[in-house]
């Protein structure tokens, strides 16, 4: 399992076949370049704890 601090790391990670890939010049490479990044920052966010989980452990 992924942890909220390895994401980063996961995407950049995800990123290494696109900057393969962008030697080749083709919109496509920037279209995949914008899902990766969107899909890292939706995982980033889905796996942060809610404001009801944060006063819950701090109350």
């Amino acid at each position: 399992m992924v942890s909220v601090q390895q994401v980063p790391i996961v995407a950049l990670l995800a990123l290494l076949p696109v900057a393969a890939y962008a030697f080749s010049i083709s919109t496509l490479v920037a279209v995949a370049l914008v899902n990766v990044v969107l899909i890292a920052a939706s995982v980033y966010v889905m796996f942060l704890p809610s404001e009801a989980t944060v006063r819950a452990t701090s109350a």
